[in-house]
């Protein structure tokens, strides 16, 4: 079966287009090439009861759950916090982390540097010698933090652990037709073909098609045949070229 991922981004940065989101981008294609669907993202603000909601349904949801951002130590920073509320566990100041953060600030850590320590309860907390402060991890949910180069590292971590490449096998067909004209045949090869994903994106200003339509599977003799079918379907004069 097919994992299946929710990415919750959270941040009032991000909903108030003061900061532009790349984290989901990221991940979404980092998941993908792994074979995990990527079901849902969610973009929400600072609030400890937004995140804590989000964070409960993501996670009797899908099998994992990726969060960014607000783990840092100022009063914005509240994941923590709104996570913990989720499991209905204490937040309380992991050792492993606050070692970490000790020796990286080589001095008695303040009240805002010891907020970087703070985990929900039971957390478990994953180093790597790649990173600085190790990930945190509560049940199937994985904190990242907000900043790009950050989360991509720890991101990294994360799929030596969890991951082997099991990328969908994908054709793309261009071509120049009206996408109202090409529905019906997409239709029927949809209700032929279930274990095949099948997605039509017109595009604007591009003269040498007007739809580019992908098929996408994890079974090759099912991808196969949805394709064959799919371009006998097609009037031949429609079809710009095709790729794998």
């Amino acid at each position: 079966m097919t994992k299946r991922a929710g990415i919750i981004i959270i941040g009032d940065e991000i909903l108030s287009g003061l900061v532009q989101d790349s984290n989901a981008l990221f991940m979404v294609k980092e998941l993908r090439q792994k074979g995990v669907d990527v079901r849902r993202v969610s973009f929400i603000k600072d609030d400890v009861d937004d995140i804590s909601r989000e964070v409960k349904i993501f996670s009797e949801e899908f099998d994992y759950v990726f969060t960014s951002g607000g783990i840092g130590p100022t009063h914005d920073d509240v994941t923590i916090e709104g996570i913990s509320k989720a499991f209905n566990v204490r937040t309380v100041i992991n050792g492993q982390l606050r070692t970490v953060l000790e020796k990286m600030f080589k001095t008695t850590l303040t009240p805002e540097q010891l907020r970087m320590a703070e985990v929900p309860e039971g957390a478990e907390v994953i180093p790597d010698e790649t990173i600085g402060l190790p990930l945190i991890k509560y049940k199937n949910v994985y904190i990242f933090p907000g900043i790009p180069e950050l989360l991509m590292k720890k991101f990294f971590v994360i799929e030596k652990l969890l991951f082997t490449d099991n990328p969908p096998l994908i054709k793309r067909i261009y071509i120049k037709e009206f996408e109202s004209r090409v529905a019906p045949i997409l239709n029927k090869v949809v209700k032929n073909h279930r274990n095949v994903k099948i997605g039509s994106y017109p595009f604007m200003n591009i003269e040498d098609y007007t739809i580019m339509i992908t098929l996408e599977s994890y079974e090759s003799n099912s991808l196969h045949d949805a394709f064959q079918e799919l371009t006998n379907s097609l009037p031949s004069d429609t079809i710009v070229r095709v790729e794998d």
